[in-house]
C-alpha cells in the first residue's frame, strides 16, 4: 500500500539515509539524529505503511523487496527536495542565518565583540544564552546550529573541536589579601554554583587538597557580576583570564598565589553531523570561530 498523505517526510528521509547508509547508526550520523529517533521514525514508517522496509540482521539493515522499491521510486525526490531547499536559502548570502548558543560571559565578552569579524556581511546571527546541557539539547533538536560548550560533548550525532582553552585565576581585593596569606580558606567566597565547582576544582588542582570550610556569602550563576562583588570587597572568587584581566591591571583585584601552571578548561565548538556543504552559512560560521580565536 502506497504511503498516505499523513506520512512524514521525516520518517521518510530517515529510510532514505539508513538505507543508503546500510545501518540506522550511520543513517543517524547523515542526518545528525539519535539513533533512538531514526529507530522511532522507521517504526512509525512501517506502521503506517503496513508492511516492513528492512530486513534486521547483527551487521545493520538491508531493505526488503518493498523497501528496494520504495527507496527506488523516493529517493530521488527526496534528494531533490533537499538540493531545492538547498538552492533557496544559498539564493542570497545575505539570507544566511546561524543560530548560536554558548555561556553569556564568553559570548558577551570574547565572541559578540567581535562579531564583525567572524560574521561579517553575509551571516545573520541569533544568540541564546544558557547552561550548557540546555543549549547542547537544543542542538540536538535543530533549535540551534552552533554551541560553544564548557564541557566535551558526549551525544551521538554531535561533533565537536577545541575552540580555545581558558585560564582562571584565583582573585582577591586588595583588602582580603592579608586574610588569604594566613588563612585560604577563611576568605569568604562569591561563587557562580552552590557546589563551589570553579573554585573546589582551582583548589585540587592548585593546592593539591579539597577546600576546608569556605564559606559561601553570595551565589550568582554570572561570572561578570561575581568578578564586580570580589572587586567591591564582598568575597575571593576564581575567574577565567578574560574577565579578571581588566580588574587585575587596574589593581581592583590581585592574585594572591600565581601559580606556575594554572588551572585550564578546554572550550568546545559543537554542532550536528551533517554531509558535507549541507549547512554553508554554520561551516562558514565554525571556521571563521575557530580562526578569530586561534588568533
Amino acid at each position: 500500500m502506497p504511503p498516505t498523505r499523513r506520512t512524514s517526510l521525516d520518517a521518510l528521509a530517515a529510510f532514505v539515509a539508513v538505507a543508503r547508509a546500510g545501518s540506522v547508526t550511520g543513517g543517524a550520523d547523515e542526518l545528525g539524529l539519535t539513533q533512538s529517533t531514526v529507530s522511532a521514525q522507521l517504526q512509525a514508517l512501517e506502521r503506517e505503511l503496513g508492511y516492513r522496509v528492512f530486513d534486521r540482521t547483527s551487521r545493520g539493515v538491508t531493505p526488503t523487496s518493498r523497501g528496494r522499491a520504495l527507496l527506488a521510486r523516493i529517493g530521488g525526490a527526496m534528494d531533490a527536495a533537499v538540493d531545492a531547499v538547498a538552492e533557496a536559502t544559498g539564493a542570497g548570502a545575505a539570507e544566511h542565518t546561524v543560530f548560536l548558543g554558548g555561556p553569556a560571559e564568553f559570548l558577551s565578552t570574547v565572541v559578540l565583540p567581535r562579531l564583525r569579524e567572524w560574521a561579517g556581511a553575509d551571516l545573520d546571527v541569533r544568540v541564546r544564552f544558557g547552561e550548557t546541557p540546555e543549549l547542547l539539547t537544543g542542538l540536538e533538536a535543530s533549535e540551534l546550529d552552533l554551541v560553544v560548550s564548557t564541557t566535551q560533548p558526549r551525544m551521538r550525532g554531535i561533533e565537536f573541536a577545541p575552540l580555545v582553552d581558558e585560564q582562571f585565576v584565583l582573585v582577591v581585593a586588595p583588602a582580603l589579601l592579608d586574610a588569604f596569606r594566613r588563612d585560604p580558606d577563611s576568605v569568604p567566597v562569591v561563587a557562580y554554583g552552590d557546589q563551589l565547582p570553579i573554585i573546589r576544582r582551582y583548589w585540587r588542582s592548585v593546592f593539591g587538597r579539597r577546600p576546608a570550610g569556605l564559606r559561601a556569602v553570595a551565589i550568582v550563576p554570572d561570572l561578570r557580576v561575581l568578578a564586580g562583588l570580589a572587586a567591591d570587597g564582598v568575597g575571593m572568587t576564581v575567574l577565567p583570564t578574560y574577565l579578571a584581566e581588566p580588574y587585575l591591571a587596574a589593581g581592583r583585584l590581585v592574585d594572591p598565589v600565581d601559580p606556575a601552571d594554572p588551572p585550564l578548561n578546554t572550550v568546545y565548538l559543537a554542532r550536528r553531523r551533517s554531509r558535507p556543504g549541507a549547512n554553508p552559512a554554520t561551516d562558514a560560521a565554525a571556521e571563521r570561530l575557530h580562526a578569530l580565536l586561534r588568533a
